[in-house]
């Protein structure tokens, strides 16, 4: 009995031991940023922008980064890696002959790794889109389908995203018809089509956005952890300033976010829960090309939305999060943690979550230049349900705000629409648009991805943490449950 009273003892002393290992463990990791690695051409006058990054389902080293070009000439480009994003390769998109200048693209992996690109082809010497298409890859990138045409003249802003079911959705904003930086006439609706056979085929065309909201765009759709199809967009209210080109500062009432989300594969949409009514307009932008707001879903069926504005006097970066589908949203939460109204800007953010749950946030960042000018990468991650933010630069160097292309003087310098960020429980990915290899003679933009990881502050636990205590817990309940039977059997 003594003998048996001593293993039990010792074994409780080894689950505490264990246990405070793990939180050692976990305590002493530290934040790890990897090299910054080129991913679009280093041309000498490109200038590279708005990258949409994917990872693949089947193999986890291979990823796929769209991105625009827009100097010297409009264009589009797909760079792949096979080794989690030190090296890329880069695929030129298909177009059917006498078509040129692919813009605008946009990807994403199928559950059986099938690459899904999406991108318009410009014509005329008003760079109009003339054709909607989606291609395809089954070997993560390296080559690609001829392309299925998805939607006609004047679809801006496209978006895929598809299903566990393999159903893949796209959704854009479909104009009536255009002039110089401008929309004319109405309706020019979200919409959306969809396609259950590979993308070889898609569904007639269906409106997303409420019919009496007039001024929108920016929509970003998300598979949620019910596999419905959500769209997170912008309403940009009675902004007459920017969607016909006036003359003018900011618009100066707040535009608002609007929630729908389609329970039937994408054949049908929810009246918009518009969750958020107070984004406040900093610049002027070109109302073919509005910086997207960003969203996400996680594990747990919990929605969380990301984006910047000035209602502090300079842009700082938000998020709010829905853990009834999108029905009702929690308070939202400033993300950047540096002094409120210091005068500098942070903004263009991408949300993602990790399979563990852990939240981040990739945006342009101008915290260290008191003069709001030269700007880092950031990446602030969260623990706790984005309720609270550690942030860390992963770009290697600052870089200028001045550098890159302006098509009106009073749309600024163009860094491009988004983001991209791939999270995951061990090194994640972000890419973002940098001009460090060029100044304001050139405009140079390049388009740059860097690993990171982003662990636990000290005293909390990681999903991994969790799972391996309970593990060892368990068995010391085993190992005590075996100990004390065998004490019955030789009795008192």
């Amino acid at each position: 009995m003594a003998r048996i009273s001593l293993a039990l003892l010792a074994a409780v002393l080894a689950v505490f031991a264990i246990v405070g290992a793990v939180l050692r463990a976990t305590s002493q990791r530290s934040v790890k940023v990897g090299n910054n690695n080129l991913v679009s051409a280093p041309a000498l006058l490109d200038a590279n922008n708005s990258p949409s990054l994917a990872q693949n389902p089947r193999r986890p080293q291979n990823l796929a980064l769209s991105y625009r070009v827009d100097r010297l000439r409009f264009s589009a480009a797909l760079a792949w890696t096979d080794d989690g994003g030190m090296t890329w390769q880069r695929t030129a998109l298909p177009l059917p002959d006498g078509k040129d200048r692919p813009f605008a693209p946009d990807v994403a992996f199928g559950p059986d790794g099938t690459l899904y690109v999406t991108y318009v082809n410009l014509e005329g010497s008003g760079n109009v889109p003339a054709n909607l298409w989606v291609s395809t890859s089954g070997d993560g990138g390296r080559t690609l389908s001829p392309p299925v045409l998805v939607a006609g003249r004047l679809a801006f802003q496209a978006r895929v995203a598809v299903a566990p079911s393999g159903t893949v959705h796209v959704t854009w904003l479909q104009g009536s018809e255009v002039g110089l930086f401008k929309l004319i006439g109405s309706p020019n609706p979200i919409v959306s089509a969809s396609s259950t056979d590979g993308a070889r085929t898609f569904s007639p065309v269906v409106t997303v956005s409420d019919p009496e909201r007039e001024r929108v765009g920016a929509a970003s759709p998300v598979i949620d952890s019910n596999g419905r199809l959500v769209v997170l967009y912008q309403d940009f209210k009675g902004d007459r300033r920017d969607f016909e080109n006036l003359d003018g500062p900011p618009w100066d009432e707040p535009f608002s976010l609007v929630f729908t989300h389609s329970s039937d594969g994408g054949r049908s949409f929810a009246k918009g829960v518009e969750f958020e009514n107070g984004v406040v307009p900093t610049r002027r932008f070109l109302v073919f090309l509005p910086v997207f707001p960003s969203f996400a879903s996680s594990a747990d069926g919990t929605l969380y939305a990301a984006w910047s504005d000035g209602r502090n006097g300079d842009e700082d970066v938000f998020i709010r999060r829905s853990s009834d589908g999108g029905r009702t949203w929690e308070p939202r939460v400033r993300v950047n943690e540096n002094p409120m109204g210091d005068g500098t800007d942070q903004y263009l953010p991408r949300v993602a979550v990790a399979p563990g749950g852990r939240v981040d946030l990739l945006f342009l960042d101008r915290r260290r230049d008191p003069q709001n000018l030269m700007t880092d990468a950031t990446v602030a991650s969260s623990h706790d349900g984005g309720q609270s933010f550690q942030a860390v630069a992963v770009s290697s160097q600052s870089f200028d705000s001045r550098v890159g292309p302006s098509l009106d003087p009073k749309f600024g310098v163009d860094f491009g629409s988004r983001l991209a960020l791939v999270s995951k429980d061990g090194p994640s990915v972000a890419a973002w648009t940098d001009s460090r290899n060029g100044n304001e003679d050139t405009g140079r933009q390049d388009v740059l991805v860097a690993a990171f990881e982003m662990p636990a502050p000290p005293g909390v636990l990681t999903r991994t943490s969790v799972i391996a205590i309970l593990l060892v817990l368990s068995a010391a309940a085993f190992a005590g449950s075996w100990l004390a039977g065998r004490s019955s059997l030789r009795g008192p």
